[in-house]
């Protein structure tokens, strides 16, 4: 979209007068404001900024140099201007003060600091100035999304005790816990333009489906079960109500933060299941048997 650019009259009048060959535009300098108003130049680019369009000259010229926020090096010199800006002023300027060099080209007005500059300045004209790409706004969150989905969340490896091959007893507690091997944090980093993120997972929990319809959640992976610790406990384990065959499920849930870098933001994607990891279990009933001693009948 070409941008419209609304010239102050006294802006045009003094363009045109300095067509017409006006006053000296810098002190001691009698050919300095006419040399400006019959000056042209070819490329660079256009960039809309707040509404107006800005034409930035190549780099290296003359243009360029005048550009700089810093002045000349040396003592002062009021031919040299610096810090100049340069403003396209678009078709209306062509239609007021009319063409003023080969086509396509628009009046451009520069804006300078410096000893003896008097502003606004007269215009250049500037043929084969292009636009420049539009910068491409980038959502951090969506990049903070993108790295998340990457997350390498692998699938636990279900363990209990009796072992999960083996039958499970009806009315006696099952340990449950998984390899605590992959208990750690994770993280994966996605870009898109200049922002970069990072997402961290880390493990919270472990939820149980049970096959018959119960749950049992775990704030970590477990206790292992050890047959040489006769007194150990657990605060992770299920006792089955009812004999029967039952796939167990173990899914390990992930807190999922973000940072970013060449944007702002950051904080929490939430809650994130992995992969879930399934195994078939068998419960039966303890048998009791009975059996005679001595002199039993």
């Amino acid at each position: 979209m070409r941008a419209r650019l609304v010239i102050p009259a006294i802006l045009l009048a003094t363009s045109a007068s300095v067509l017409a060959g006006a006053p000296r535009a810098w002190a001691g300098d009698p050919n300095g404001q006419n040399s400006w108003a019959n000056a042209t130049a070819s490329g660079g680019q256009l960039t809309v900024q707040a509404g107006q369009t800005r034409w930035t000259p190549p780099s290296g010229s003359t243009w360029a140099t005048r550009a700089s926020s810093s002045p000349p090096p040396g003592k002062p010199n009021p031919n040299q201007p610096y810090g100049c800006t340069y403003t396209a002023a678009g078709p209306s300027a062509t239609a007021s003060i009319g063409v003023g060099g080969a086509q396509p080209g628009q009046w451009v007005f520069p804006t300078c600091a410096g000893p003896g500059v008097l502003n606004p300045m007269s215009p250049v004209w500037v043929t084969n100035a292009q636009p420049a790409a539009a910068a491409v706004q980038v959502n951090p969150v969506v990049v903070a999304q993108q790295a998340a989905s990457q997350l390498p969340l692998g699938s636990p490896t279900i363990e209990m005790a009796p072992p999960d091959g083996d039958p499970q007893l009806l009315g006696v507690a099952t340990w449950l816990w998984i390899s605590p091997g992959p208990w750690h944090t994770l993280t994966a980093t996605a870009s898109a333009g200049t922002v970069t993120t990072t997402a961290t997972a880390t493990p919270s929990k472990v939820v149980w489906d049970m096959g018959d319809g119960s749950q049992v959640t775990c704030n970590g992976p477990g206790t292992p079960y050890s047959a040489s610790d006769p007194n150990a406990t657990t605060g992770c384990s299920y006792t089955w109500s009812t004999a029967g065959s039952y796939q167990v499920t173990a899914t390990v849930y992930w807190s999922v933060t973000w940072t970013a870098t060449g944007a702002a933001g950051g904080g929490n994607l939430g809650v994130q299941a992995g992969p879930a990891a399934r195994v078939p279990v068998t419960v039966t009933e303890s048998q009791a048997i009975n059996t005679s001693g001595p002199g039993g009948n």
